[in-house]
């Protein structure tokens, strides 16, 4: 277990502030809300408006993908997932091979064409994956997407629900309202009384108060008396990201190195605008972050100070990302980022 940097509850009206130094001299500034609860939604460890509704983007996809993983423990006869697999689904990935190759597989054994997906096609977003893409390809396909993974796991619930694919991702489909329902009850709320949308992939998006989201997530930690079907999905959850980390995301990614890091401890999923979650294991507590500018970089840090603050050790295969030196083009360091009014941050 883990000895705490700061005295919890900690609460702070200001957000967190992540510096960008060139020289020694704050050039940027990112505030960050953060909220860190248990299970009942007691707020831990605050800074700024934990109250602040947000989207969590592809933050929340370790969530969506429960209901799917609980229902495969109900059906006789159907297709194990792998650990690989089971990352996938919860997946903002690079659109490597090895993610395009396990969405073709996963969809093929439930006889789904990879034309099915409706999330819109992007080019990889690794450079080296992406430049051979472009020499060998005309376009690029909707599996190479980022979010092809959590379609997949979204085609295959709606298959298994309702012998149905056509129309999965729209917000009426049987198996986005089981989706939904998941959702609901890992936040403690009516989702509909908050704003939704459409995310970049063309799938539901929800919002609610950044401390909602948290307290999901420590629910999918351990905390507080989950059904034992959903624990035990959350479990499953947990643990095939720690076998596949590289499957949540990809080479030279946030997401895949500190899950590799800390392994079966901490579950961590980014999101886009700015938002990183978090699912403290071994003390049943989870936590959201919300960049208020968007930033990702800002969010990467602010993820870091936050497990920096619980007392982990800050692996050397992360601390690129949670402490980050600034590099010009030529690799020579011109200046750092840093979490400087924190009062466990550098």
């Amino acid at each position: 277990m883990t000895k705490p940097l700061i005295d919890l509850p900690y609460n702070a009206l200001t957000p967190l502030h992540v510096h960008i130094n060139r020289n020694g001299f704050k050039e940027s500034l990112h505030e960050v809300d953060v909220a860190l609860c248990d299970a009942e939604g007691s707020v831990i460890l605050g800074m700024g408006d934990v109250e602040s509704v947000i989207f969590p983007r592809s933050a929340m996809k370790p969530l969506q993908s429960i209901a799917l993983i609980e229902l495969l423990k109900t059906l006789p006869d159907i297709p194990e997932f792998s650990d690989a697999e089971v990352a996938l689904i919860c997946a903002s990935h690079n659109g490597e091979t090895l993610h395009t190759d396990a969405v073709q597989g996963l969809l093929g054994k439930f006889d789904i064409s990879i034309d099915e997906l409706i999330c819109g096609a992007h080019w990889s977003m690794h450079q080296e994956t992406m430049v051979s893409q472009v020499r060998t390809m005309d376009e690029p396909h909707k599996v190479h997407n980022n979010c092809s993974g959590k379609h997949a796991g979204m085609l295959i619930l709606s298959k298994l629900m309702s012998g149905k694919t056509f129309g999965y991702a729209n917000l009426t489909n049987a198996a986005q309202q089981q989706i939904l329902g998941t959702l609901e009850f890992m936040t403690g709320l009516d989702l509909m009384q908050y704003p939704h949308g459409i995310d970049g992939c063309g799938a539901p998006v929800f919002s609610a108060p950044l401390g909602n989201w948290a307290r999901a997530f420590a629910l999918f930690a351990g905390g507080g008396d989950l059904p034992d079907a959903r624990h035990e999905a959350c479990q499953r959850i947990r643990k095939s990201i720690a076998a596949a980390p590289l499957l949540i995301a990809g080479h030279g990614r946030a997401c895949s190195a500190i899950n590799a890091a800390y392994g079966e401890a901490i579950t961590v999923k980014t999101g886009a605008e700015g938002v990183y979650s978090a699912a403290f294991h071994d003390l049943a507590l989870g936590a959201v972050v919300k960049a208020r500018d968007g930033n990702k970089r800002g969010a990467e840090v602010a993820i870091g100070a936050v497990i920096r603050a619980l007392g982990y050790s800050i692996e050397w295969s992360v601390e690129g990302f949670f402490q980050p030196k600034l590099l010009n083009w030529a690799g020579d360091e011109v200046g750092d980022i840093t979490t400087p009014d924190f009062v466990c941050g550098r």
